[in-house]
């Protein structure tokens, strides 16, 4: 009978949080092709980055430094997290896009399956919603935050951030002047989970009525684990280098706006004072990484020349925004004195 497989919600380092996003994917995976859940109760303060995010391009690092905010990368594509304090980081692997939710498709990923979680916040007391994109609405206010990656193969990592101290979003005096002009909340003044949650409910308890929720939106039972995974958390030390993590020796770099905030290129040699032959995507943008570094190569993503959004998840942006701004890249790298 399928179920879904869960680890009990503990306390874990932020980086040890972080890590079971590849390791339950890797399982999810598997041979035996089955969604796997967990919750960690974890602490900031730290600003934890999306997988394809510069760094200096959404924080100012000295000021995160002399704050005592950790700054982190994730696994999961998307925009970056704030959490003040304590925190909840949900990780939710499944073997394909449809595991839960049988209509759900690459286009329609995240709106299917955060209904599990949308469930379980309104279990908890916190009516929730999702209008797209990034970010869940708790008591009408944005309190949670999504982030997205899959494979080749199709399997699929949610990850959902949620701070009970802090809300989700970077404070101002923490953040780098191109994210500061960014409304990624349209208008609304993001939450903190005490602001929006029952008062007594603990944090443990929230913990557990989400992952449950989860399992009862998608009728599976849920079973235990197990032991948990062996964790590689030193790929999740903080970052430090501004340009983290656009590999070294990148040049001729490209920003343009989209509906989700910023993407950005750079142009990439593999031959010194070579003209670059590929190049660096990232940005703000929710999609599998491995489709970010398919343009910046220049390949065709896995189905041809005319892929469409339905071939892999994408949200935020479009093919042809990708596609342009890589391009835009070469263009420069190319040109005397690129």
């Amino acid at each position: 009978m399928p179920a879904m497989h869960s680890l009990p919600p503990v306390h874990r380092p932020l980086e040890d949080a972080l890590a079971l996003g590849p390791a339950l994917l890797a399982r999810a995976g598997s041979a035996e092709a089955a969604p796997w859940l967990a919750a960690s109760l974890v602490e900031g303060p730290a600003v934890v980055l999306g997988a394809a995010q510069r760094a200096a391009r959404v924080v100012d690092l000295s000021a995160c430094a002399a704050r005592g905010a950790k700054v982190l990368r994730r696994a999961t594509t998307g925009t970056a997290a704030f959490l003040g304090g304590r925190g909840v980081v949900w990780t939710l692997a499944l073997p394909h896009a449809a595991a839960l939710a049988p209509d759900a498709t690459a286009r329609t990923l995240l709106n299917r399956n955060v209904r599990g979680f949308l469930k379980g916040f309104s279990r908890a007391g916190a009516p929730a919603h999702y209008f797209g994109r990034e970010w869940i609405s708790l008591q009408h206010r944005p309190a949670a935050l999504v982030g997205l990656d899959a494979t080749p193969d199709g399997a699929v990592l949610i990850e959902v951030f949620a701070g009970l101290d802090a809300p989700p979003a970077i404070p101002p005096e923490l953040a780098a002047p191109d994210e500061r002009v960014i409304d990624r909340w349209l208008g609304k003044a993001p939450a903190a989970l005490s602001d929006v949650l029952p008062a007594r409910l603990s944090l443990e308890a929230l913990a557990r009525a989400v992952v449950e929720g989860v399992a009862l939106r998608a009728a599976l039972p849920l079973i235990d684990g197990g032991e948990a995974p062996e964790l590689a958390a030193e790929r999740f030390q903080p970052v430090t280098a501004p340009d983290d993590p656009v590999p070294p020796g990148a040049s001729a770099a490209a920003l343009a706006r989209v509906p989700i905030g910023w993407i950005e290129a750079a142009a990439l040699s593999d031959v010194p004072h070579a003209p670059p032959a590929r190049a660096w995507l990232g940005g703000d943008v929710l999609t599998a990484r491995w489709l970010l570094d398919a343009f910046g190569r220049g390949d065709a993503p896995a189905r041809g020349e005319d892929v469409d959004a339905e071939a892999s998840p994408l949200e935020g942006a479009t093919l042809a925004d990708l596609r342009a701004l890589a391009r835009r890249a070469l263009a420069l790298g190319r040109a005397p004195g690129g």
